[in-house]
């Protein structure tokens, strides 16, 4: 893998010792070697008292817990520095010596700056458990907790973050089951947010689930050599969230903003700054909730093979979104966090083992798993667009939206003879794009979703181990699909317009763009431009890449010595394996990891990594 870096060449140090600075670009031996330094200071503190008590006196399975923590991280860092003077060589004189310019002062002293940055948590919490079987049937269990927390910033930025965060709440927990054959269990919490107004500050969250273990039944004796294991089990829920969006706190009171001001006075003006709304207050703000529905079954065949399956749905309402249906000419300054988002998630989840013992030698187990989850958005309080394609509602989350890209252009005739694209003059060689809304204008109305989000909707693994007499093998992939990203940056659409990004190319993109003695209208990529430019930027079909891949994540291959030999040294065991992780990666995507989450590719590579080691038990 490839990163993206400045080629612009730097002469570190001229030849008489002065320290250079170019134009363009910075000179990283300046920066690493005479800039001065920075030490970071820290310290953390941790404490946790717990105190448990039995209270079988009372009634036997009954116990007490309480516990206290106290948590305080302090930060310092201390900043020295300096900006030595430095020079860009203008040539050389008639001698051959360099002819240096000063392009700055600088200084010999160190500069002095302190930041400090430090927070404390505190958290008590008490619980009752009770846990009894009643005549070997009847198993009752149940959990009753008291929780408390608060967060204080120790040097706030401003004066919001001055005031601690504090959360309150209980929780309950109820569970039966009778002859390990039929379960039911009950939980609730009751829990308080200060960041609602008051009457909107506790919310109620209960979930209940149900499971039915089919093969303990008597009647299942006949079919367990077959069917060893099969239960059924479903649960419904609701949780909450008191956490606004934009780190907003207090939602239900109206935030002031400094504004604009004026100039008072004809002579001597004085500037008077204003003050306004900014975020108005919404005394009904309260707690987000999400209604998670499950249902599945687990399966086992022939005590070898055991299948688990899970159908879940997930509704959120309430989610705090920014108001956006008020026309401007209401006047607010900055629109308030109202709960009016809804979405819906769905989707599989299944994981599949199988274990046996082949013989005295052979040991052979594998294990598999697979998650299907799809979102969409339900409401987002946007007003309705002209065309219904310009909506976000019913599609996923961050869902890609671009223009429909239909090649390239061929020619100045073919650039006369299509819609006229508004995002600046077009040649041959620069991408084409669809006229969606048949107006004859390519512009933002044209833009359409496309693609899977960057979030896979699919992520999957399987495995193996082996072990055979004393070698063992194990391997495991993972991969991702349905998943997708728009690409761009310097490196794949063509320089910026500065002078530190000429050159800085991909090698797959060079050798496959379009060019004048290789006019090819479906080439991968469009022409190189020298300059700003902005048709070939635009997000659309053409850039949008399938990042799915599948990678060997993990292998191990080991050996054992005979214990008949290592025991005579009072050892266990001794064994030597060889590892390695992330070592095969597999993906139509070749420009960079398709797991990174990057649309320039500048971000460091997941590591590859192979070690040799040994275990030894005594």
């Amino acid at each position: 893998n490839t990163l993206a870096v400045s080629s612009v060449a730097v002469v570190p140090v001229f030849s008489d010792g002065s320290l250079s600075r170019p134009i363009v670009g910075t000179n990283p031996y300046l920066d690493l070697n005479y800039t001065g330094y920075s030490a970071d200071f820290w310290n953390n503190a941790q404490s946790l008292i717990s105190l448990k008590q039995d209270f079988s006196f009372i009634t036997p399975g009954l116990k007490g817990n309480a516990k206290f923590s106290w948590d305080a991280r302090n930060e310092s860092t201390l900043d020295k520095r300096k900006s030595p003077v430095t020079y860009d060589a203008l040539g050389r004189d008639k001698e051959g010596n360099l002819i240096l310019h000063q392009n700055r002062d600088g200084n010999d002293f160190l500069s002095l700056a302190r930041s400090n940055r430090g927070a404390q948590t505190w958290n008590f919490e008490t619980s009752l458990t009770y846990d009894q079987v009643f005549n070997d049937d009847h198993r009752v269990n149940g959990l009753f907790l008291f929780n408390i927390r608060e967060y204080t910033n120790n040097l706030p930025t401003d004066y919001i973050a001055a005031f601690a965060n504090r959360n309150i709440g209980i929780a309950g927990r109820a569970a039966y089951s009778f002859r390990d054959k039929y379960f039911a269990e009950f939980n609730f919490g009751y829990n308080g947010s200060e960041n609602f107004a008051p009457g909107k500050r506790f919310g109620f969250f209960p979930s209940g689930a149900l499971g039915y273990m089919i093969s303990n039944e008597d009647f299942w004796k006949s079919l367990s050599s077959v069917i060893s294991l099969l239960k059924i089990k479903g649960s419904y829920g609701e949780i909450g969230n008191d956490k606004i969006g934009g780190d907003r706190r207090f939602a239900y009171n109206t935030e002031m903003q400094y504004t604009g001001g004026w100039n008072f006075g004809r002579y001597q003006a004085k500037w008077i700054g204003g003050i306004a709304t900014g975020h108005p207050g919404n005394p009904n703000v309260s707690w987000e909730t999400a209604k998670k529905t499950d249902v599945g079954f687990e399966l086992g065949l022939f005590h070898r093979i055991k299948l688990s399956a899970d159908y879940f749905k997930e509704k959120r309402e309430g989610i705090y979104i920014q108001q956006q249906s008020i026309p401007s000419v209401v006047g607010i300054n900055v629109t308030q966090y109202v709960n009016l988002g809804k979405m819906q998630n769905q989707g599989i989840d299944m994981t599949l083992e199988y274990e046996q013992q082949v013989n005295d030698e052979l040991y052979i187990s594998g294990r598999g798993n697979f998650t299907f989850n799809r979102n969409k958005v339900l409401y987002d309080d946007k007003p309705s667009q002209q065309w219904p394609y310009l909506n976000d509602v019913g599609f996923p989350m961050d869902q890609h939206r671009g223009l429909v890209a239909i090649g390239l252009f061929e020619s100045e005739k073919d650039i006369a003879n299509s819609p006229t694209q508004t995002f600046g003059p077009v040649r041959p060689g620069d991408i084409k794009y669809r006229d969606i809304d048949g107006n004859g204008i390519i512009d933002s109305n044209d833009r359409v979703q496309m693609g899977y989000t960057t979030i896979p909707e699919i992520n999957y693994g399987f495995g193996v181990s082996l072990r055979w007499r004393r070698f063992d093998l194990s391997v495991f992939f993972q991969g991702a699909t349905h998943v997708g990203r728009m690409i761009g940056g310097s490196q794949v659409y063509g320089s910026d317009g500065s002078i530190l990004s000429l050159g800085n190319f991909y090698e797959e993109v060079a050798e496959n763009r379009w060019t004048e003695w290789n006019p090819d209208p479906n080439a991968k990529y469009p022409r190189m431009w020298m300059s700003a430019f902005d048709n070939n930027k635009q997000q659309s079909s053409y850039w949008w890449r399938d990042m799915s891949y599948i990678r060997l994540k993990n292998a191990e291959i080991g050996y054992s010595l005979p214990k008949e030999l290592i025991q005579k040294i009072g050892l266990s065991t001794i064994r030597f394996y060889i590892q390695g992780v992330n070592l095969l990666t597999f993906s139509g995507f070749k420009l960079w990891d398709p797991e990174l989450n990057t649309g320039t590719g500048g971000l460091y590579p997941q590591m590859r990594t192979a070690a040799i080691g040994m275990n030894v038990n005594f």
